[in-house]
């Protein structure tokens, strides 16, 4: 019966999108079908019975045999738009060294592809707009999916540019601290490309600095890779966090807050 060997396929991915289903029924079916038709004959059914749940338009998770949602964040992230992709502490997790846990999710989009954030099953789902979501991003194997997850040097300079989105600094740098397999080259030419811009450079220079120092996973950081990234720095001074005073950091002429490197403890 078709609807029994969709529950079954489908319980197997956890997380599934319409087209998946209809992908599903097709397959079982040996016919075409619409997006209607599967819905009002096997979808419907099978969200009325428990069996599944819809999270959003078009989206849905498999339940439990008591009828509660299983949800796996990350995964279901990871589906809300194909060419969205995991970013900032949603990467971090990925990665598995994020800091702390957290109930939000961070889906990295262009405009086009924008979606109204939504919260399901005590999660918090959220789009950070990006200008490339294809620069840097690579697919790996995540749950018996392949999800979309930014590559660790772009999630790196992402974080240090936009640290409200890694949980704000102490998170953040407590994070990047446990990011291990960073390549610095990789990195330092994804500035000098451009990348993120003048505040990026400087910030992405200060943390360096500061990690290779703490962190294992930083210490055989090559010391030209950090004067390289002092070559790119232009002229005048930025506010590492703008409102708040501080020293100023000639090396990378950046006023930092003098508590700031008390923010980074070793984990």
């Amino acid at each position: 019966m078709t609807v029994e060997k969709l529950y079954i396929d489908l319980y197997a991915k956890k997380v599934f999108t319409l087209d998946e289903v209809v992908e599903a029924a097709e397959r079982f079916t040996q016919r075409n079908l619409n997006r209607s038709y599967v819905s009002s004959k096997y979808l419907d059914l099978l969200v009325k019975n428990g069996k599944f749940a819809r999270v959003r338009h078009g989206l849905f998770v498999a339940a439990s045999p008591d009828g509660k949602p299983i949800v796996d964040k990350l995964l279901l992230a990871s589906k809300i738009r194909k060419k969205g992709y995991l970013g900032f502490h949603s990467a971090l997790e990925f990665y598995g060294c994020a800091y702390s846990a957290t109930n939000n999710s961070y889906v990295c989009v262009e405009s086009k592809d924008r979606f109204r954030g939504f919260s399901f099953s005590g999660y918090s789902f959220r789009p950070v707009y990006v200008e490339n979501s294809g620069f840097e991003v690579v697919q790996l194997e995540y749950q018996d999916h392949l999800i979309r997850v930014s590559g660790k040097e772009r999630l790196f300079l992402d974080c240090v540019s936009r640290p409200k989105y890694a949980e704000g600094w102490e998170e953040c740098l407590k994070s990047l601290e446990g990011l291990g397999g960073l390549d610095f080259e990789k990195l330092l030419d994804i500035l000098k490309d451009g990348y993120g811009g003048q505040s990026t450079v400087r910030r992405a220079g200060l943390v360096l600095e500061m990690l290779r120092n703490s962190s294992i996973y930083y210490k055989h950081l090559p010391e030209n890779v950090l004067t390289n990234i002092e070559r790119l720095v232009g002229e005048g001074r930025k506010y590492l966090m703008p409102g708040r005073g501080g020293s100023l950091v000639k090396r990378w002429s950046l006023i930092v807050p003098d508590d700031y490197r008390g923010l980074l403890t070793a984990v």
